[in-house]
Parts: C-alpha cells; structure tokens; sequence
C-alpha cells in the first residue's frame, strides 16, 4: 500500500481498536472476559493452527475472528478497499463486528450461519452507537457503515439490506435488537419494518441513502 494509504488505515484502526479494547474492559457485564488481541496481517498470509489446519495452513483472505486464539486479524488491503469505497467509518464498522463475534465467543452464543453474522453486525451497531461522539461518527460515517454493511452482503452473512438493519438494530435506529430470536427472524426474511424496505435500495449513492432516518427510535434496547 502507499505510504499515505497506510497512515490513513493505521491511525482508523488505532483510534477504533483503543476505544473497542478500552470499552471492552470497562464494561463490567464481562467480568474477567479478556478483550480480543488484534493482529493486522498481510493478504495472502497463512495460519497454521488454532482456526486453520496443524499442517495444512490456511490462506486469510480477509479479515476475521478466530475463537482458538480470541485474536481479531485484519487485512490492511482489503480495509484499504473499505476506506476508498466508503470512508474512514468503513474501517471502524469492520473492526467492530469482527469485536461482536468476539463477544459472541465470550457469551457463548449458539447462532450459527448469516443469524450469526447479523448478530455480529448489530453488536458492532451497539460498540459505536457508544463511541460515536468519541470516534467522531457523523450520520454521513453511519450511512456509510451502513454503505459498507449493504455492499458484503451474501447467502452466508446476510443481504445488504439485512446486514444494514442489524447495524441500524445495534445502534437503536431500527425497532429490533440484537436477541437471538430477532437476529433469527431477520436472517429468516421475517422482519416487517419499513426501515428494511428502504435499506433493500440502499447504495453508494446519496439518493441511495435519501430518507433514512439515522436518529435513536423509542424502543427499548439490550
């Protein structure tokens, strides 16, 4: 990466994962949960071990959480893509759900597949809905998380749009939460809010993004 496009990525990932780490150990609903540690790898790396084979070593294509070492390992390049595409936010919304699957791991959580995947989302939602003021995270970094959610979605993780609402979820702007069952009934298609149909046209654009009401709703949220 060029030099610049390496500062930019460190210094977003330094600000998040200091303040990810730091509310992490805070938090006194963890006890003794350790934070995760967070190793930023080259793409194409191989593991060997723990979340990949004792031989056969395992090519990481992107950035990831492995439960066998509770480490978070992020690939500067493909974060780089996130930058360019969608900003600086981009890059704070992937460190936080690869946090949420951490805290998943901690909590023990049974969700399996895209549920899983959208829980992780929602959790991020909830890590900066916490931090935005000290990240500083304005409603155009949160439509851009949302940007970002929407354009990896996918038959494993969840659609776009569901990916975009579970963020929304975790932050309070949508009526769901992060609870197992309404991760469930959204990976399911069995949502109905009007918030959803507006994120299934949700795009890079502004238009893409016109109409979406980012303030706290007043539901109530865990």
């Amino acid at each position: 990466l060029p030099l610049t496009a390496n500062a930019n990525i460190e210094k977003t990932i330094d600000s998040s994962a200091k303040y990810l780490i730091a509310n992490w150990i805070n938090d006194e609903t963890l006890g003794e949960y350790r934070p995760p540690q967070i190793l930023p790898v080259a793409s194409g790396s191989r593991i060997y071990g723990a979340c990949g084979e004792p031989i056969v070593g395992h090519d990481l294509g992107g950035s990831a959480y492995c439960s066998g070492t509770h480490t978070i390992y992020l690939v500067p390049e493909e974060l780089q893509a996130f930058y360019e595409a969608f900003g600086a936010n981009s890059v704070t919304y992937v460190v936080a759900h690869e946090f949420g699957h951490a805290l998943q791991t901690a909590f023990a959580s049974e969700l399996e597949g895209p549920s899983r995947e959208l829980q992780a989302d929602c959790l991020a939602g909830v890590f900066i809905q916490t931090g935005k003021a000290e990240l500083g995270i304005t409603r155009d970094g949160i439509l851009s998380m949302a940007q970002a959610a929407y354009a990896i979605g996918g038959k494993t993780h969840g659609t776009g749009a569901q990916r975009s609402y579970a963020l929304f979820s975790g932050m309070g702007v949508s009526k769901s939460s992060c609870k197992n069952a309404e991760m469930i009934a959204l990976s399911k298609g069995q949502v109905n809010d009007p918030l959803l149909t507006k994120l299934k046209g949700l795009s890079k654009t502004r238009s893409g993004a016109k109409g979406i009401n980012t303030s706290i709703t007043p539901y109530p949220k865990t």
